[in-house]
């Protein structure tokens, strides 16, 4: 309820389109203004920012979800809260990991590269769904603190690892 006024609960699937469209202008210029200064992060540093960042956005929904309780709702705030981190982190990493394809692909195989990221994106959704069968008995809070805590820990690694990746980049900014 919206000053007692009910918004469909279907209208909070348009906040990740949302943020999307208002933030990628921001995180472009972000870019553009940390490169003038030569600060602008690697390309494997923002790609373990962009982890970290979704790993955060499930650690607020499993703190949102210790608070439901059978037929009691909670603010759909949580929700809006884990979009946005979400939507940081895939601004941190989409657009960039497509950028670092065309850059890092020899020139004669930039087509079937872009089409390697968006199969491994497939990929990715589908181990994830055969998983959440196996989990799907778990209560909800634990399975999202679990996989924010994986995320997490992928996203440390990568940033651990960013400057021996860079290495490998052969100058690629």
């Amino acid at each position: 309820n919206v000053f007692g006024w009910e918004a469909p609960a279907s209208w909070l699937q348009s906040i990740n389109p949302l943020f999307i469209i208002t933030l990628a202008p921001v995180f472009g210029w972000l870019w553009v203004w940390l490169d003038k200064r030569k600060k602008e992060p690697s390309l494997p540093l923002k790609f373990g920012l962009g982890l970290v960042l979704l790993g955060v956005g499930f650690l607020v929904i499993a703190w949102g979800a210790t608070y439901t309780v059978e037929g009691q709702l909670v603010s759909p705030a949580w929700l809006v809260s884990t979009y946005f981190l979400h939507t940081c982190g895939e601004l941190c990493l989409s657009p960039v990991g497509l950028s670092s394809i065309t850059k890092l692909s020899p020139p004669k195989f930039v087509g079937q590269m872009m089409g390697t990221w968006f199969m491994g994106a497939a990929l990715g959704n589908l181990i994830a769904g055969l998983v959440a069968g196996y989990i799907e008995a778990l209560p909800v809070a634990q399975i999202f603190s679990t996989v924010a805590m994986i995320v997490i820990a992928s996203g440390f690694v990568f940033l651990l690892l960013s400057r021996p990746i860079k290495g490998l980049m052969g100058g690629v900014n």
